[in-house]
């Protein structure tokens, strides 16, 4: 009777772990399946703009729409021009993934690289939100960009995509960077040929706490004031730590102050 509850005690434990290991082979297989998901929700279609090696460029200019080789442009579009490792964020706030990243300021496309090392582009409207990562292997953000401010006015009316926002800082007051690349011909010194080139042009926007976007019109602290309150303390601050307004980085310094000090 004792030998005959142990075999049955042996078997049943057998079972238990055969059912253990099946459950683990399962969530792995979910997983790997979770993973595969994501890196495919991020594909799209080829690189579009760049696929042939020319730009497509409608009416400047009176030149009709064109298909001009990036070789003859000078300066370029994209934000950075080699690929960083970047989170895509969706509209409904869901991450499509992970990625080698570049954005196309002109086009306001997302191009990321497949594993395989193959260049594509989101979807329009897909990308939300891209969170560049300071290396491959670092979660240190770098900066962050957003696309659902619909205070920016597209230069470009052909945009697929709605432009691309910096957003400089965290909390209640943030600085947005809107760094817009706009394609620019000219004539040559004799007037024989047309010349290319990408220049880039800056406006900067303030951001409150009850998400009321203004567009600043200069760096100062006049229009910074409008959306702040100073006291006698940060007064002092300003005047101790010798802040130049119209300097970006020192505006963020500014900012980054305001946001973490205690409120009365």
């Amino acid at each position: 009777m004792e030998s005959a509850l142990m075999g049955f005690n042996k078997s049943l434990n057998q079972l238990y772990m055969n059912y253990r290991r099946s459950l683990i082979l399962l969530y792995l297989l979910i997983y790997g399946m979770t993973n595969v998901f994501a890196q495919i929700s991020m594909e799209s279609q080829p690189v579009g703009t760049s696929r042939d090696g020319v730009l497509v460029v409608y009416g400047s200019n009176n030149i009709g729409n064109n298909r001009i080789p990036y070789e003859r442009i000078s300066g370029t579009p994209f934000w950075k021009t080699h690929y960083i490792m970047a989170t895509l964020i969706d509209r409904n706030n869901m991450v499509l993934g992970k990625a080698p990243v570049k954005l196309n300021l002109y086009t306001n496309e997302v191009y990321f690289t497949t594993p395989k090392g193959e260049e594509r582009v989101a979807a329009p409207g897909k990308v939300r939100k891209i969170i560049f990562y300071k290396d491959d292997t670092s979660d240190e953000i770098l900066a962050i960009f957003e696309n659902n401010l619909s205070i920016i006015v597209e230069a470009n009316p052909k945009a697929e995509n709605s432009s691309y926002v910096q957003v400089m800082n965290t909390g209640d007051v943030q600085l947005l960077k809107h760094i817009k690349a706009t394609f620019v011909t000219a004539d040559s010194l004799f007037g024989t040929m047309k010349r290319y080139y990408f220049s880039e042009h800056v406006a900067y926007y303030v951001n409150n706490k009850f998400g009321q976007i203004q567009k600043l019109k200069k760096l100062n602290k006049d229009v910074i004031m409008e959306n702040v309150n100073l006291d006698r303390e940060a007064e002092a601050w300003i005047k101790q730590q010798s802040i130049n307004f119209k300097k970006e980085e020192e505006l963020l310094r500014f900012l980054e102050y305001w946001n973490g000090r205690k409120k009365s």
